[in-house]
C-alpha cells in the first residue's frame, strides 16, 4: 500500500511541475504564487457557476421545449 501512495504521490507532483513549468509560476515568489493561483480559482469558480447555472439550465429548457413539441 505505501508503493502505491509513493506512485500517487509522485504523479500528483509531475503534474504539479508541469503546471508550474507551463504557467511559468517556476520562477515568481511565493507570494506572486499564492495571486497567481487565487486568482485561478475565481476564474475556474467563476466559469463553473457560469456552466452550471446557465448553461445547464439553458439544455433543460430546451430539453423540455423539445418535449412539449413532441405531444402537440
Amino acid at each position: 500500500m505505501p508503493e502505491m501512495v509513493q506512485r500517487i504521490r509522485k504523479f500528483v507532483n509531475l503534474w504539479y511541475v508541469r503546471y508550474l513549468v507551463a504557467t511559468e509560476l517556476y520562477m515568481v515568489e511565493p507570494w506572486e504564487k499564492v495571486v497567481i493561483h487565487v486568482f485561478f480559482v475565481l476564474i475556474f469558480g467563476l466559469f463553473w457557476y457560469f456552466n452550471y447555472s446557465i448553461i445547464l439550465n439553458g439544455l433543460l429548457k430546451l430539453k423540455d421545449s423539445s418535449r412539449h413539441a413532441q405531444i402537440f
